[in-house]
């Protein structure tokens, strides 16, 4: 196995996934927009919460994760299981759509989600300093609410995200045959894509997989690696025989 510890590209955003982020550059280039994208189960949210507090815990930076799906507890609850240990909630925010809610009240009648995210993120990096942000998830976003021109809402919404300067991070469920990556091309859009897929090997067992799709301004591996999580820490190595 292949350990990406000892990086500490000053330009770069480390996923903490050992083995990995040596393939994509030393990590995310800082300012970009990134699609995690995978089909249901293919543990993106916990390699996002995974990124966000190993960000916190050995880089000091503040970090924001936005769910759109389920509640702070029931992420904190995943955290504890997965074994990544308590938040900083001085430096690691959680918010859910439940308090994004109440905050816009108006929100369930139409309100375009996009402003009410743009509104939040801008206040967060403004009044806390926030430096990667994640959004789980696109799909749900889309559902909230009927969007007359998706793709010129998600082109100025990926836009702002670029102009506020935080690295994001956004979750996306594929299609089950894992070829597109959402609805309205979003990876067109992105500065970045990481797909997960599951692969069946033989009869019997079947491996998580991650690739990195594209990744502007790294020089990057494109074939699969085996993701693995042991010990609260993800792994990825050359994948095993099919």
């Amino acid at each position: 196995m292949i350990s990406d510890s000892g990086m500490d590209n000053e330009d770069r955003v480390q996923l903490f996934v050992d083995g990995f982020d040596s393939k994509i550059g030393g990590g995310i280039k800082k300012g970009h927009v990134v699609l995690l994208a995978g089909t249901p189960g293919t543990m993106k949210s916990s390699i996002a919460m995974n990124m966000l507090i190993n960000n916190v815990k050995k880089k000091g930076v503040n970090v924001l994760y936005v769910s759109i799906e389920e509640s702070k507890e029931s992420l904190l609850s995943a955290m504890e299981m997965l074994g990544l240990g308590k938040i900083d909630e001085n430096k690691f925010f959680i918010v859910d759509i439940g308090k994004l809610r109440l905050e816009h009240t108006d929100a369930d009648v139409g309100r375009d989600w996009f402003k009410i995210l743009k509104e939040y993120l801008r206040k967060k990096v403004e009044n806390e300093g926030v430096e990667i942000v994640v959004i789980d998830s696109l799909t749900a976003i889309y559902s909230l609410a009927t969007i007359p021109n998706p793709r010129q809402e998600l082109f100025h919404f990926f836009g702002f995200l670029k102009k506020l300067g935080v690295t994001t991070f956004l979750i996306s469920e594929t299609q089950q045959n894992g070829l597109a990556f959402g609805p309205y091309n979003e990876d067109f859009l992105a500065d970045g894509a990481v797909l997960l897929r599951f692969v069946e090997v033989g009869e019997t067992d079947v491996q998580l997989r991650i690739r990195a799709v594209k990744m502007r301004h790294s020089k990057i591996h494109h074939g699969y690696m085996t993701l693995l999580y042991k010990d609260g820490r993800f792994s990825a190595i050359t994948p095993l025989s099919e």
